[in-house]
């Protein structure tokens, strides 16, 4: 119960430092496209929803073996999507 918790937190901080830089992109960086930047801002709020929803509903309770697979997948899974989102940022930044 503890690890989903700490999973769910760490969730949490990495959208959180994830929004914090498109924020800057968008308030500090000039010529940086203002729409891209809200549509990021929402990618990053909806990927937080739903990877704390899927932490917290594993497949396969009773199996330890699927739990441990499901978050394996889990964690997997954001991880591309945090770099899919970091390179999207990197994107925006160099629209001048």
């Amino acid at each position: 119960m503890a690890k989903r918790r700490i999973l769910k937190k760490e969730i949490g901080c990495v959208a959180g430092e994830l929004f914090t830089e498109v924020l800057v992109c968008k308030l500090y960086i000039p010529g940086v496209d203002q729409e891209k930047a809200d549509a990021l801002m929402t990618r990053v709020l909806d990927m937080q929803d739903s990877y704390i929803a899927r932490a917290g509903h594993p497949d396969g309770k009773d199996n330890k073996i699927l739990v441990r697979h499901y978050y394996r997948k889990l964690r997997a899974d954001l991880q591309e999507e945090i770099n899919a989102i970091a390179n999207e940022i990197g994107e925006l930044s160099k629209d001048k």
